[in-house]
């Protein structure tokens, strides 16, 4: 088993040769621990029984390594263990049931459109993960082993990893009723801090030269007024107040609302770019075209409104 381990990690894993020897060691230690066949899975707490057995000895890095070195095997035999037939109709049944169910639960709490397709595709690539296996039978293991596979062979960021663990941990909680508290510090990985890059006024206007037309104007709004693209995408009429310099953002992160700079060189291109789409709106109107989408049930509260 050890020999298929080493295979293992050098060529999924990419574990550097002079490492190989010191994994291969510390999960052999573990299993004389417990006195355990190396084809058994170890408990969580048995793992951490071992670790902090260890920790009276060794240094803090070598405590670390041996964390991850179980973690690799532990993923290492569940992907041994897994069945290789294809998923029965009855497994893509509960799935798809999971998936709808999801989305209820998503938008019963008012979470964003993009929060929901970003949770559903997470699901989506766990589903594929967990193959055969059915939603009810789903436990913390698959949980610590699918964000070990993105760790390991999809070599993700740590932002990645913990969206994905947001999303697999809302799923449980809130759809399929499980308690999985007493993982969650253990399986989020860590956020590494990063200076930003700050581009300078000068170079700022140098982007904005190479532009022109609508897209230069989005551009100016986003920097000028501190907007993320969607709440630049969502800007409308009734949230511009020349008068007063100021851009009202509806719904934005956190479906909060606030108020943001409309910055004054901006202000006659603004006006031309709205005598020019007026144009567009007059011939919506004639052609009797849809009008805008309304949020909640406003439509049906003020059916007009998304043509006015």
């Amino acid at each position: 088993m050890l020999e298929q381990f080493r295979t293992y990690l050098t060529d999924k894993a990419r574990v550097k040769d002079k490492y190989i020897a010191y994994y291969l060691k510390w999960v052999s230690d573990c299993y004389s621990f417990f006195n355990q066949p190396l084809e058994h899975p170890l408990s969580n707490d048995q793992k951490q029984e071992f670790l902090k057995q260890i920790s009276k000895r060794q240094e803090e890095w070598q405590v670390n390594q041996a964390d991850y070195t179980l973690r690799l095997y532990s993923f290492f035999l569940n992907r041994g263990l897994k069945e290789s037939s294809e998923e029965s109709q009855s497994s893509e049944e509960k799935w798809k049931e999971l998936l709808e169910e999801t989305r209820k639960a998503l938008r019963l709490r008012h979470r964003s459109l993009t929060t929901e397709k970003n949770y559903l595709i997470w699901l989506r690539h766990f589903q594929r993960f967990a193959g055969a296996k059915l939603p009810k039978d789903l436990g913390g293991r698959d949980l610590q082993d699918f964000l070990t596979h993105l760790a390991v062979e999809k070599k993700i960021s740590s932002s990645t990893q913990n969206q994905a663990l947001n999303t697999i941990v809302f799923v449980y909680r809130h759809v399929l009723g499980k308690d999985i508290e007493n993982l969650l510090d253990a399986v989020r990985a860590k956020h590494k801090r990063r200076l930003p890059v700050v581009l300078t006024p000068k170079e700022v206007e140098q982007i904005f030269d190479h532009m022109n037309g609508v897209h230069r104007l989005m551009a100016m709004f986003i920097y000028g007024g501190g907007l993320r693209l969607t709440e630049c995408l969502r800007l409308r009429v009734k949230d511009l107040d020349l008068e007063q310099s100021m851009l009202i953002i509806r719904g934005g992160k956190g479906d909060e609302d606030r108020r943001t700079v409309l910055p004054e060189r901006l202000k006659d291109d603004l006006i031309q770019h709205l005598t020019s789409i007026r144009t567009i709106y007059d011939q919506d109107r004639k052609e009797k075209q849809n009008g805008v989408a309304l949020p909640g049930a406003l439509q049906k509260k003020y059916p007009n409104a998304g043509k006015e």
